[in-house]
């Protein structure tokens, strides 16, 4: 495993500072050739000027000896696709008429724009012929036609009009009655559904394959080119899964595969016999199907983890879903899985039951993205708790390369440290993990003050990856706690559901026991000066625990949750994530119960509410409401209100905002900081 070395400085090296987080290059998304030589993948980095971000695709060979920049115009270049021969890109861009696709041969010359559609395109693949390309174009629901932009229009008359039409869009009156209306980072649903579309490539021509009332998602093509499989939800809107059905890609009715609303990203076994999926939300599996559906197998039963990335950071990565991957031999099933505060890449025989589950690409990071060409080569996107983001190729034999250079300069210059992971015994004798970052100056003998830090989710992990929030209190001279509570995910199913019907019991239990932990383990730690911050979760967590104990100097809480009743009513994934979360009691006396507002006449400790202003996830009222009734009492309490921003503020925020979020979480905790 690529590491770099932790704990060695020289005398070049400085501290970490809230203005580096505007320095990262992001890596995401490496994707191999079919003929296994060459690797795309996308870099991105901050416009400082723009107070945005840029993407780029990036080219190397696997070997990594040969690196060049595939684009340069527009700002984000997303999702490539590679040819079937190898010869060219298909990909996402957004330098003129809107997000189109664009084709770039790779024996020479310049980007093709393929598409001019009203609505822009999506989730791009190849027929395995290379005639065509297919996406997923959003059609107004009531039309479910494609729209394009007329011909004889310039660019220039396009931008505009997409402008005029947007602002008249969001200025007018919206009505719905569907239960899900809104999606935090987006914004109120449009009225469009996305629907398929085939592009021929030679001509541009193009060719609707479904009118259908609800979204498509997650489509891949049966390798003889005749069906594309996709993900959908016939009878309610796609929150969180669906099911999953086909259509003929010469046209034809869709027809149901897999009917249980709870599967994503299916994939073709390379004889086009069988289909494999995950399924389950919270604690997610890998099944196999028959093509015609029918016969479904779940090959990941002996396997406890969860699957997925679900690891919890502030790094910008591009984060797409995750197919499962075929060997050649159509033997095998690779996916990413989620263990214990770290992401490996989990081979599993296509035959239920027939070997366990092997690791072939672990170790303490987590891996965010990988490719896989079916024989002998893997590549890799990861992260370590001192590298925020690298492209690594692994052979056969276990051997990786390093296949870029993202953030290297930088984390060659910064003072950062590596986490010490810790286990402890909690309620009902559980075993729970820890990790305890050192300041980064730190020097035997003194005491140091403590930062909790409790994740978002609650079905998410702290995992061994750079996390910058951290790394700055670090250099700010506190030690980090960090938990994986129970409701945490890569433990098992068991213990991520732990939490359903008990938020705020023995999780919160959990965490105030690995602090007593911490604090008994590791001398070094001023037991008389702890704070606590968390985001989500996390941030309706801290609310809880200040109503439970006023240990704590000073307290952050984060797009939080303070009443479980509004919350039901106003978040852009409720009804149905509170209802899963409470087992179905929803009523309101049980929602007031675990609600931190209901006990807010016990808070003591000073505390900054911060919360982004567009917020759909966890909307601002819930902030709003813990505010006014701490500042009616009198509590020493401040609200920071983020414009412009939406729950994803910490990963995908505007660059300067990220920044002053980050300086005001230290300047608020570090102002109430004793005298040690």
């Amino acid at each position: 495993m690529i590491k770099l070395e932790a704990g060695v400085m020289n005398v070049n090296q400085r501290l970490v500072t809230a203005e580096d987080i505007v320095k990262f290059q992001w890596p995401s998304n490496p994707t191999i050739s079919p003929d296994g030589k060459l690797v795309v993948y996308e870099k991105t980095v901050v416009r400082e000027k723009e107070d945005d971000y840029d993407t780029q695709l990036y080219l190397t060979d696997i070997r990594g000896t040969k690196s060049r920049v595939l684009t340069n115009a527009g700002s984000r270049n997303l999702a490539p696709a590679w040819s079937p021969d190898s010869r060219a890109i298909a990909f996402l861009s957004n330098r003129e008429n809107g997000v189109q696709a664009w084709l770039l041969p790779l024996d020479g010359g310049e980007a093709v724009r393929l598409t001019r559609f009203r609505h822009g395109i999506s989730s791009l693949f190849w027929s395995p012929d290379r005639q065509y390309i297919y996406g997923l174009v959003p059609v107004h629901t009531k039309t479910k036609n494609v729209e394009v932009f007329a011909w004889d229009k310039t660019t220039g008359e396009i931008d505009e009009q997409i402008a005029r039409e947007n602002k008249a869009w969001m200025a007018g009156p919206k009505r719905y009655d569907q239960p899900y209306y809104k999606l935090d980072g987006a914004g109120m649903h449009q009225d469009l559904t996305r629907q398929l579309v085939a592009i021929h490539v030679e001509t541009g021509e193009w060719k609707q394959l479904t009118k259908e009332p609800y979204d498509i998602s997650d489509p891949t093509i049966s390798p003889d080119g005749t069906s594309i499989a996709f993900t959908a939800n016939r009878d309610e809107p796609l929150i969180f899964g669906g099911q999953i059905l086909h259509v003929p890609t010469a046209g034809g009715e869709v027809e149901t595969l897999y009917s249980n609303q709870d599967a994503r990203v299916p994939a073709y076994s390379p004889d086009g016999n069988q289909i494999a999926f995950l399924g389950n939300e919270e604690h997610c599996q890998l099944f196999v199907m028959d093509c015609a559906g029918g016969n479904v197998r779940l090959l990941s039963d002996e396997y406890p983890f969860s699957l997925e990335d679900y690891s919890f950071t502030d790094m910008y990565h591009l984060r797409y879903p995750l197919r499962p991957h075929w060997s050649r031999d159509g033997e095998w099933v690779y996916a990413l899985s989620t263990r214990e505060g770290k992401n490996e890449i989990i081979r599993f025989s296509r035959e239920q039951n027939a070997a366990s589950p092997e690791v072939v690409a672990g170790g303490q990071r987590t891996i965010f993205h990988f490719s896989y060409d079916g024989q002998d080569s893997l590549v890799i996107a990861c992260s370590t708790p001192n590298h925020p983001g690298q492209i690594a190729f692994i052979d056969q034999t276990g051997e990786e390369l390093r296949l870029d250079d993202c953030s290297d300069e930088l984390m060659q210059e910064l003072i950062v440290s590596w986490p010490e992971e810790f286990t402890y015994t909690s309620v009902d004798d559980w075993q729970i993990q820890g990790f305890l970052l050192k300041p980064a100056q730190f020097t035997l003998g003194k005491k140091y003050p403590v930062l909790l830090d409790i994740h978002g989710g609650p079905h998410s992990m702290f995992s061994f990856a750079y996390f910058h929030q951290m790394q700055l209190f670090a250099a700010q001279g506190f030690a980090v706690l960090y938990l994986n509570p129970r409701g945490s995910s890569g433990f098992g199913k068991e213990f991520s559901e732990a939490v359903h019907g008990d938020y705020g019991g023995k999780d919160h239990l959990d965490l105030l026991n690995g602090l007593a932990e911490a604090l008994r383990r590791y001398d070094f730690l001023d037991e008389s000066r702890v704070a606590v911050n968390g985001i989500s979760y996390g941030g309706f967590m801290v609310n809880w625990l200040l109503t439970k104990t006023d240990r704590f100097f000073a307290a952050i809480s984060e797009g939080c949750i303070s009443n479980w009743i509004s919350m039901y009513g106003t978040s852009d994934i409720c009804p149905t994530f509170v209802d899963r979360e409470f087992l179905g009691k929803t009523d309101l006396e049980t929602l007031w119960r675990h609600s931190p507002l209901a006990y807010v006449d016990k808070v003591k400790t000073p505390l900054l509410l911060m919360h982004a202003e567009q917020d759909l996830r966890c909307p601002m009222e819930q902030a709003e409401q813990f505010f006014a009734h701490l500042k009616r009492q009198g509590n020493e309490v401040e609200l920071l209100q983020m414009p412009d921003s939406s729950h994803g503020l910490l990963q995908i925020g505007k660059p300067s905002l990220r920044k002053a979020r980050l300086q005001a979480m230290v300047e608020f905790v570090t102002a109430r900081l004793p005298q040690g």
